[in-house]
């Protein structure tokens, strides 16, 4: 471990903002308002679920298709309680979002969406052009974004850049992400007992614009007098589709075809896709065979690896079980990976990162490297004080590394050296090379009792392929 501490003390001392002040990079699509809910195994409503029936199979619960009750959305909030795991799920009832709002209590409203997360994020660490597609200008929207971002606006049939502080914000859609953000601990639903293991939060979202997987159409028109300028895109919010609002080609053919014209135009610029949970094979399908070979880097969490990596079923169980090692996960990598081998592929899990991506040349692995670990550190960042402020923020963290991250490394590299012909050591330095692909891992960061937890996986991705990317 003290090597591991030692490369981390020295990479904040060779890392500065100057390093990504000057990329330009394009956000986009997802941008709505999280509506943060806090629920505690003390303080939980138990009178909320008088007249809940939830459906139970083997001692578990059965997950419904579709949302279209208050009993199907207590079904998926108390299996993500249960299981401890991130989940997101849609659904389209006004009924049901106006029950919740005047059910529980609304923390605060903040940013949302992968997007509007990540654009603001880059904001406060002084990336100085961010250039936000907007699904929306919907005046909940308008306090929330970072004023100085841009977006493209269109203008008597022409188009320009301009900053969103200077546009009006007249549009009405539902946005609404409702964030229950659960702590661990020993819960009890009205006969079920159970322990939930780690804090999490379980996403439950009323909006059928971003689920429509919609963007400005300046993106798309505009996009030669741009594009070439920019060396990143970041894109999200495709596992949001909603097929009930139109079928999966008829959603994605617009985001498709414009990112086929971006990579005609800038073959260079590097395109990363932040996924979120899916249960519907068919999109996670779609989303694998036609987005999957047009970018250079997809990010997941344990559950979307899962997903995304088997994708043949509607609804999976999805109780990891003893499955939940760095073996395991490694190897649902290396299957994803088997089948589209351009790609980079981020997991990030509690106690360490990993990233399987094409052989790499020394130095490039050694930057990879170096992107996980400022990953690691602007992430513990936001989840000990909620938020960043400034690039600054990161020299007050104590280096605090996870141990069972660094015995996860350490198992999985004896796991590769039994399978193939390795050169380097993953627990040593991070870094292990195959014949067929480079694997890169980091423990990462503990911080205790967090304080936000929405954001984070999109905050280790977007921080590392922001320091890992070529001007």
């Amino acid at each position: 471990m003290n090597n591991w501490n030692e490369l981390y003390s020295k990479t904040l001392e060779q890392i500065s903002k100057e390093d990504i002040r000057n990329k330009k990079t394009i956000v986009g699509f997802n941008v709505n308002v999280d509506k943060i809910i806090e629920i505690r195994p003390e303080s939980f409503n138990k009178i909320l679920l008088e007249g809940i029936n939830l459906e139970l199979k083997d001692g578990k619960i059965e997950l419904p298709t579709r949302v279209n009750s208050i009993e199907d959305f207590f079904s998926f909030l108390v299996f993500s309680i249960m299981e401890g795991k991130a989940l997101e799920i849609v659904f389209s009832s006004e009924a049901i979002a106006n029950w919740i709002e005047n059910n529980f209590e609304i923390k605060n409203d903040q940013i949302g969406g992968q997007a509007g997360i990540i654009a603001n994020l880059f904001k406060s660490i002084e990336v100085s052009d961010v250039l936000l597609s907007m699904p929306t200008f919907d005046p909940q929207l308008a306090n929330l974004l970072d004023p100085s971002l841009l977006t493209i606006v269109e203008e008597d049939n022409s188009y320009s850049i301009q900053e969103i502080s200077k546009l009006e914000f007249k549009d009405k859609e539902p946005l609404s992400h409702y964030i229950f953000e659960f702590k661990k601990g020993n819960y009890e639903f009205k006969s079920m007992k159970f322990n939930c293991s780690r804090d999490n939060r379980f996403i439950f979202t009323y909006d059928e614009i971003n689920t429509l997987v919609k963007f400005n159409r300046g993106f798309h028109e505009f996009s030669p007098n741009f594009v070439s300028s920019y060396s990143l895109a970041i894109l999200s919010g495709f596992c949001l589709a909603n097929e009930k609002l139109g079928s999966f080609e008829e959603i994605f053919h617009p985001a498709i075809k414009m990112i086929k014209k971006w990579k005609q135009i800038n073959p260079d610029l590097f395109i990363h896709v932040e996924l979120s949970s899916s249960f519907n094979a068919k999109k996670r399908n779609h989303i694998k065979e036609n987005i999957f070979p047009l970018v250079n880097s997809i990010g997941v969490n344990e559950q979307e690896i899962l997903l995304f990596s088997s994708i043949d079923e509607d609804h999976k169980e999805l109780k990891l079980d003893q499955k939940n090692t760095s073996i395991s996960f490694f190897q649902l990598l290396h299957k994803l990976f088997s089948q589209y081998p351009h790609l980079r592929i981020h997991l990030h899990y509690l106690g360490y990162f990993l990233v399987i991506s094409p052989v790499m040349e020394k130095k490039e692995a050694e930057r990879a490297r170096t992107a996980l670990i400022m990953s690691s550190i602007f992430t513990a960042s936001k989840a000990k004080e909620g938020t960043i402020e400034s690039f600054e923020d990161i020299y007050e963290l104590d280096l605090n590394l996870s141990s069972r991250g660094f015995e996860e490394l350490k198992k999985l590299n004896t796991y590769l050296e039994s399978k193939y012909d390795v050169i380097g050591s993953l627990h040593d330095t991070g870094i292990v090379e195959t014949s067929s692909f480079s694997l890169i891992g980091i423990p990462t960061i503990l911080v205790k009792n967090p304080q936000k937890l929405v954001g984070l996986g999109d905050t280790i991705s977007s921080i590392a392929v922001l320091f890992d990317t070529n001007d």
